[in-house]
């Protein structure tokens, strides 16, 4: 199918125009928070390696703090890929669910797998899957401008 193919499948499982704005503009909302929180655990991973400070000359409740804050950007990446994997509709859309569901599965899977092992590079592939599906998003909603 191509990019068309799928905006025009996808747009016909929508059951009002009002439901379909507002449900885009919640998952591009979404996308550009996961965008930010993911490039936040790369700026991270990078900090991390260029310091590489002792850990005993951290002070220990500063150390806490980037902890959490690091921690933080995981759990934020992790739990808005939940939510869009939780909100496709495999009753409506299956090929296109499938698909969104893999490449969101597959993006988790780097964010978990970068943070532990603190390598950026498939964080930065995850990164540019989720730009590449909010290009999709943006191209539904110029159609749905031009349409309405």
């Amino acid at each position: 199918m191509t990019n068309k193919e799928y905006i025009n499948a996808y747009k016909k499982t929508q059951q009002s125009s009002n439901t379909e704005t507002s449900s885009h503009e919640i998952v591009r909302t979404l996308m550009k928070e996961l965008v930010n929180t993911m490039h936040k655990i790369v700026l991270d991973i990078q900090d991390d390696r260029a310091k590489k400070v002792d850990k005993y000359t951290l002070d220990k409740a500063l150390d806490e703090k980037i902890t959490l804050n690091k921690s933080k950007n995981l759990s934020k990446s992790l739990s808005i890929i939940y939510g869009l994997q939780t909100s496709l509709d495999f009753d409506k859309a299956l090929e296109i669910a499938n698909n969104l569901f893999q490449l969101y599965e597959y993006c988790r899977q780097e964010i978990i797998k970068g943070f532990s092992q603190k390598i950026e590079n498939g964080i930065i592939k995850a990164i540019d899957i989720i730009k590449k599906i909010m290009e999709g998003w943006e191209e539904i909603s110029s159609l749905e401008r031009k349409d309405g």
